[in-house]
């Protein structure tokens, strides 16, 4: 069996949205679901031991009010629950490491909460150097939603292997397709965007996008002949390319780098789709 899809809880609408989902992919995947709660705050203050011990009791009530809502969804799936003495971000970091998928909410509950997720859960995305999944809260979470699953790639970026990967196994575990994009920044900024160039030879820099994607793609296509793959070439800002196309999308897969030399961020591209993207977003490290 892979190792445990794990979810962030704080009792949030977002972290709960997070946990449905991820009790569904961990079905898709017959692995199990691991529910993890940190009750310190996040700034790693000394709260009066009265305020310690509500904080506790609430992480202990968001996990097993979590806990038991999805049991009851999914009587069959081995779940879980832990709370975790440490910082959110360290909290979920280190459970992330046992995990073969962590999940989170995409919003928190504010500076007046735990804040388990919200921008704990982007900063923990932007460091970790295991893939990442970010829920946002939507009707109907537990359900596998509808659509394609969308890699956004950068054809001329190497060592993408595992974004790729990652993004062809969750199309033929859905057996969804796996729309492949790779947009491209315009070299005429007095342009309207975006450009699409779908039809072949539109354009030198388009044809040679269109050859780049093709050849990245290719060993994938032969070791996943099941999944079908649209190939998309735009000639657009790559940041909006990608969040307008999560619209038509079960899941959007993207690639980020971790450099923590300034402080752990996300690009441009993953930033705006986490926070525009209307599909859950799964970000995965690459060099």
């Amino acid at each position: 069996m892979l190792g445990p899809i794990t979810a962030g809880i704080d009792g949030s609408a977002a972290s709960l949205a997070a946990a449905a989902w991820a009790a569904r992919e961990a079905e898709l995947r017959d692995t199990s679901l691991h529910l993890v709660s940190a009750w310190p705050p996040p700034d790693n203050s000394s709260p009066p031991p009265r305020d310690a011990a509500a904080r506790r009791r609430w992480a202990a009530r968001s996990l097993d009010l979590a806990r038991d809502r999805l049991r009851l969804r999914h009587p069959h799936l081995d779940i879980h629950a832990q709370i975790l003495n440490l910082p959110p971000r360290e909290a979920l970091l280190a459970a992330g490491l046992a995990a073969n998928l962590l999940v989170l909410g995409s919003r928190g509950l504010g500076a007046t909460s735990a804040l388990l997720l919200g921008s704990t859960g982007a900063q923990t995305a932007a460091e970790a150097d295991f893939p990442v999944a970010l829920v946002r809260p939507v009707p109907h979470a537990d359900e596998l939603p509808a659509g394609p699953v969308l890699l956004a790639i950068d054809a001329e970026t190497p060592a993408q292997d595992g974004v790729i990967a990652l993004a062809f196994e969750e199309a033929a575990t859905r057996e969804v397709t796996l729309r492949a994009l790779y947009a491209w920044m315009p070299s005429a900024p007095a342009r309207t965007y975006p450009v699409a160039s779908w039809q072949n030879g539109s354009s030198p820099h388009a044809r040679r996008a269109e050859q780049l994607l093709a050849e990245t793609l290719l060993p994938w296509r032969q070791k996943f002949p099941d999944v079908r793959v649209e190939e998309v070439c735009l000639e657009d800002v790559p940041a909006g390319a990608v969040t307008a196309a999560t619209h038509h999308a079960a899941l959007a897969v993207l690639g980020h780098r971790v450099t923590l030399a300034a402080g752990p961020r996300l690009g441009a591209v993953a930033h705006a789709a986490v926070r525009h993207a209307t599909c859950p977003v799964l970000l995965v490290p690459h060099p």
